[in-house]
């Protein structure tokens, strides 16, 4: 058995640059166009010419879909009708082609035509030779500031790389355009004995071109993906990287990265898959959208949910909130509208609207879980900006119109607590607090609905509450209890989704936790049974209120993302295209899940897999013990059954202080520690410190935000799935990996020792 019920085939590789496509639709010019002979342009009669002659139409394209409208001015003339076989190209000697770089300004003017990644053309005439300016971005750029940040990324990664083209960024009308001079500088790797000059300066110009359509396409790439995303993917700096530090560029190879419990940039292959899709999607006619994104839903279905449900796409984990509260409220308005006596035994609060539903929801491991999670579970606002539609919104503020439906609360259930707590352990009550909590909700209204938590996993491992609470509660109340399974973190055994589909309810997960794929990507699954019920439901709604739940939804999902499981909303939403940086982080996403089964079914199978995660487990615990005293190991929980992967806890928690018996480090200093991981500090350290101290701090890290928790905040490193797969395949064996992990709860404790010398300096 793999580390998912069933393997799904990758995609087919493909060349990132292909030759130049003259479509007519990309507007070539009409009239056939020459470069003209310097002396032309010097001449005053042929400068006093139109520059658009009479029979050229301008070339105004607009890609498919949501690109920019482009408009590529022929600011070459046509060539005189009576002169141009004369002065042909081919009969032009090469020190008048040097002279001027025309001929290879017009081929390169030809090719940016064909290509879909160049934007506004214009032909600038100087003494040195011909300057040709123009912009660069991919398709589905959302605006020219999109078209801005590629052009001036990629001319300064050319410029970086000390290029023999001479390529420079010039202000023109308010942009910043790139600008390369012809002719080219001269290089003898092009060309061959016995080729024509045209046939040379051919293949150089276009060698040129295929370059650039590469750099183009990783920077788009990389843009597209931080797209439709909330506040938490604001990206900044040359690296462009968010508050946790990661981005859309490729890890570093020199980063240590333990931190799949918070937040990843994509490895070289995730990054690669995302090229792969994209370039689907670019190619692909009208239906792309919708053909993409229902492969990914398949290959995510299959390869967790073992046949026993459907998936709608999601942007994050938290937003995936949303549709087990959709059914919640649902469910509360279909029981109102049943219910013959509801006047009678509802709160007078509902006398005036009998079917306007009443949700709670319980939070457990308040927290512990995703930020954002009370909120987005009370149908509100989490962040003050939605992946889609690019408003700007409160935080707490309610979801357009959906509270008119609907009653929606929410009770945070705090999960540590009591003497136990130091040791890692919940409260020893909380069990019997949650279901206080619903049966108190379940008998104020008959017509309350409860959208139950179970947490497969906290930010520290914890699996609260225990199964049999829900078990309980849905087994007394039935469709009265949403029993949702927080799975986010995906640290669990493949059986457990599949499990609590036919068992329970809905279950929330992600590819951005566990896999390491880029945040962030998540997704809601549901059993048939309740596909079938909501979709009941939907029926029963009036128009009016379809339009309501479409509204609701659409700041964070497209009909795309709801493809067929519930066509009723799905026909509700507005029209559009999909959710491109979903897309991309779900296509990287699920090159680490289906890579890393893989390699398990290679090694032979689950079983070995989880033989590598205990391993590691516990000598990582053996070594957090060892670097005492400014460094405390918070042990850990281990749950039987399915709901963690190896039967172990993957995530390390250790708490920090500055002193050998000084308090621990608040979660403010731990967020500082934690950004100093990711840097190079060994110049800041003290004068003091050892060659040893220096090149531990040195090693740049990414560790697991800190996470409050009483007794004292926590950092966090953990096992995830790219590491996993090094050591079932054997790239990286254990004992090397250890000294990788020694390294960073070396560096841990150094800072933890040296915080105030560091803090007390500019870093």
């Amino acid at each position: 058995m793999s580390l998912s019920l069933c393997s799904s085939a990758a995609l087919a590789p493909r060349c990132l640059t292909r030759p130049a496509r003259a479509r007519a639709s990309r507007g070539r010019v009409a009239a056939r166009v020459t470069a003209r002979r310097a002396e032309d342009r010097r001449n005053p009669e042929a400068s006093a010419k139109p520059r658009i002659a009479v029979g050229v139409r301008h070339s105004m394209r607009v890609t498919r879909l949501r690109d920019l409208v482009e408009i590529s001015p022929d600011l070459w003339a046509p060539s005189d009708p009576e002169h141009s076989e004369e002065h042909g190209l081919d009969e032009r000697t090469a020190e008048e082609l040097r002279a001027d770089g025309a001929a290879q300004a017009k081929i390169f003017k030809e090719l940016l035509l064909a290509s879909q990644h160049f934007r506004l053309y214009t032909h600038i005439n100087q003494t040195a030779g011909c300057g040709v300016r123009f912009l660069m971005g991919s398709p589905r750029m959302e605006g020219l500031d999109d078209v801005q940040r590629v052009t001036r990324s990629v001319c300064e990664a050319l410029i970086d790389d000390d290029s023999l083209v001479d390529v420079r960024l010039v202000p023109e009308n308010g942009m910043l355009m790139a600008e390369i001079m012809f002719p080219l500088p001269d290089a003898e790797e092009f060309g061959s004995p016995g080729q024509t000059r045209r046939l040379r300066e051919t293949e150089r110009v276009t060698a040129l071109v295929r370059s650039l359509e590469e750099r183009i396409v990783h920077e788009s790439v990389v843009c597209l993906m931080e797209k439709g995303s909330d506040d938490r993917s604001t990206f900044h700096g040359e690296q462009r990287l968010n508050k946790y530090f990661t981005g859309m560029y490729a890890r570093a190879p020199d980063l240590l990265h333990r931190g799949t419990c918070t937040s990843s940039s994509p490895t070289d292959g995730a990054l690669e898959a995302s090229k792969l899709m994209v370039h689907r999607l670019w190619d692909g006619e009208e239906h792309a959208d919708i053909e993409l994104m229902d492969e990914v839903r398949d290959r995510v279905e299959n390869l967790f949910c073992g046949g026993n449900g459907r998936m709608v796409i999601h942007p994050s984990g938290t937003d995936a909130e949303t549709m087990p509260l959709l059914q919640a409220v649902l469910e509360s308005r279909h029981i109102a509208r049943s219910r013959e006596d509801s006047r009678s035994v509802r709160p007078a609060a509902y006398a005036e609207d009998l079917e306007r539903g009443n949700v709670v929801s319980l939070v457990a491991c308040a927290g512990e879980v995703g930020s954002g999670t009370t909120e987005a579970a009370m149908g509100r606002f989490f962040s003050k900006s939605v992946p889609l539609g690019g408003n700007r919104v409160a935080m707490g503020q309610e979801l357009p119109a959906l509270h008119d439906l609907a009653d929606m609360s929410a009770v945070e259930l705090v999960a540590r607590g009591g003497p136990d707590a130091l040791d890692g352990g919940a409260r020893a009550d909380y069990d019997e607090l949650v279901t206080r909590e619903a049966e108190k909700a379940l008998s104020a209204d008959p017509a309350c609905v409860v959208v139950l938590h179970t947490v497969a996993g906290s930010k520290t491992g914890l699996r609260l509450p225990s199964p049999a609470v829900a078990e309980k509660l849905k087994q007394t109340h039935g469709a009265r209890v949403v029993s949702v399974l927080d799975a986010c973190q995906m640290r669990h055994h493949p059986d457990l989704i599949p499990r609590w589909l036919d068992e329970q309810g809905p279950v929330l997960m992600t590819s951005s936790k566990f896999f390491g794929g880029p945040s962030f990507g998540s997704g809601v699954f549901f059993p048939h049974q309740a596909v079938d019920r909501v979709n009941d439901h939907l029926e029963q709604e009036q128009p009016e209120t379809l339009a309501v739940l479409a509204e609701a939804c659409a700041s964070y999902l497209t009909h795309h993302d709801i493809g067929d499981v519930f066509p009723k909303l799905h026909d509700a939403m507005p029209p559009g295209f999909c959710n491109v940086g979903v897309l991309l982080r779900w296509a990287a996403g699920l090159h680490e899940m289906e890579t890393l089964d893989a390699e398990t079914e290679r090694a032979g199978g689950l079983e070995v897999a989880e033989q590598k995660v205990r391993d590691w487990v516990y000598a990582m615990r053996a070594a957090a013990e060892k670097f005492g005293p400014h460094m405390e190991y918070v042990p850990a929980i281990d749950y039987d059954g399915d709901w963690q992967l190896g039967g172990v806890n993957t995530i390390v928690s250790v708490r920090l202080r500055s002193e050998p018996d000084g308090p621990f480090l608040s979660t403010g200093d731990l967020k500082k520690v934690y950004a100093l991981m990711t840097a190079d500090i060994s110049e800041f350290l003290a004068p003091e410190s050892t060659m040893a101290e220096r090149r531990v701090a040195s090693q740049k890290c990414l560790t697991g935000q800190p996470v409050d928790i009483p007794g004292g905040s926590v950092l966090r490193t953990v096992l995830g799935a790219a590491q996993l797969k090094d050591l079932i395949s054997g790239k990286q064996s254990l004992e090397s990996m250890l000294e990788d992990d020694k390294v960073l709860l070396a560096k841990l404790a150094l800072i933890a020792r040296q915080y105030d010398y560091l803090l007390s300096h500019t870093l």
